[in-house]
């Protein structure tokens, strides 16, 4: 039998416990946003301290996942990624428990989110390495797609059924089904049977992380792809933090602002569905390309359009990031060594993570400096401009081709 059909990585049986894995634990995910926030101000917490408990467990996040690449690299994926989601299991129950006790502190609240922001920062550089072991080489694009429009799917629904929960029964009961859905994941990824990558020869750790640096030097598409992201992470800072202020005074205030962040998922799970089917030529230079778009947003809220249309505007941001980021994957899950896969995924993920608040905090000090229409012009041009001068400037760019990889034979059910 072939691996076709239109979810062909779900046949393959390693893939579709990953992929149940990540769906699973993204379920219980996309419920804490909404919880924590009513968490904290249930527990009679102020502005200050929710953006403690915040920003502790970024920070956690940010910090802990390049240690997170090396270790994944070293040592047995799957390992990694269970273990991660046993140290957040533990965390969201005893979240869950202190909440449901009504025993909970801001402080408590803090050191909890920061093990769990540690957690999820060791989990995906081991995830994303752990794909190309677990799906044939013909299905890795779609398999990205695929789990790119599950957590895309889990962001449109999961706020709203959060804020039943929180409404019905409590925010600590959310974070209970958030620690179920790591149990869920860890049985899914234990149950999964792959080929063992080629460990990294172990040196002293900083040595690991600067042969991580080496690999993505020697793709110059990844070192300008990465100073790119830099870029474009300081403009998204920008307008989260400007987007709001513009949608109360001219959107409809916090409903239409609700509704323009609602829509970003939307046109994720749009996007992936696009990215399911598209073959470029030239994948990595067609990311930059479909990148280049995601200006469209701050843009839109220069002098502000109709909130139709803002939404809209939204859509498109969250399909062109899907698509962009389905293709780069792919590229660079097949074109990185191997050994170093975690490593430079993990440099990935902290240059998407790390310079976004670099933007939150400058947004404020700029828009008071030349007015807010000029800081969300400067915020949409730093999410377009970079993306156009990768690939019209470095050729490295428009060197990565697709591969035509055959149908992969399908794995036992």
């Amino acid at each position: 039998m072939r691996g076709v059909g239109r979810f062909g990585p779900l046949q393959e049986r390693p893939f579709r416990l990953l992929w149940l894995a990540r769906t699973g634990s993204s379920v219980g995910d996309s419920l804490i946003p909404v919880a924590l926030v009513f968490a904290v101000i249930g527990i009679h917490g102020h502005a200050l301290d929710l953006g403690i408990v915040l920003a502790c467990r970024t920070i956690a996040l940010g910090t802990s996942t390049i240690a997170g690449g090396v270790w994944a690299d070293r040592l047995p994926r799957r390992a990694v990624m269970v273990s991660a989601d046993l140290l957040r299991f533990a965390t969201e129950a005893a979240t869950a428990a202190l909440l449901l006790e009504g025993a909970a502190h801001v402080w408590q609240l803090a050191v909890l989110q920061s093990a769990a922001g540690v957690g999820a920062g060791f989990f995906s550089p081991a995830s994303t390495a752990l794909l190309p072991q677990a799906v044939s080489a013909g299905n890795l694009q779609k398999a990205n797609s695929l789990l790119s429009m599950s957590e895309s799917g889990t962001r449109i629904f999961g706020p709203v059924i959060s804020g039943v929960i929180v409404a019905a029964a409590g925010p600590g009961w959310c974070f209970a089904v958030d620690a179920a859905s790591f149990l869920v994941s860890a049985g899914f990824v234990t149950a999964t049977r792959v080929p063992e990558h080629v460990a990294a020869v172990r040196q002293r750790f900083w040595r690991d992380v600067a042969d991580g640096w080496v690999e993505v030097r020697r793709h110059r598409w990844l070192t300008a792809g990465f100073l790119g992201f830099a870029l474009g992470n300081v403009g998204i800072g920008i307008y989260l933090v400007l987007g709001p202020y513009v949608a109360n005074q001219h959107l409809d205030g916090k409903v239409g602002w609700g509704l323009i962040l609602g829509s970003i998922p939307v046109g994720g799970l749009l996007g992936a569905f696009v990215a399911y089917r598209i073959k470029p030529e030239h994948p990595v230079a067609t990311s930059f390309a479909i990148w280049s778009l995601c200006g469209v947003l701050p843009f839109a809220l220069v002098v502000p359009f109709p909130l139709p249309v803002v939404m809209v505007a939204a859509a498109i941001l969250g399909a062109c990031i899907l698509i962009g980021n389905a293709l780069w994957e792919t590229a660079m899950q097949q074109e990185v060594r191997p050994d170093r896969l975690a490593r430079v995924a993990s440099i990935d993920a902290l240059l998407s993570i790390g310079l976004m608040p670099i933007g939150q905090v400058l947004a404020g000090a700029v828009a008071a400096g030349v007015g807010r229409p000029a800081t969300l012009l400067l915020a949409g041009t730093l999410m377009c401009v970079p993306n156009l001068l990768v690939v019209a400037f470095v050729p490295d760019v428009r060197t990565v081709l697709r591969r035509d990889d055959p149908e992969p034979a399908l794995s036992p059910l």
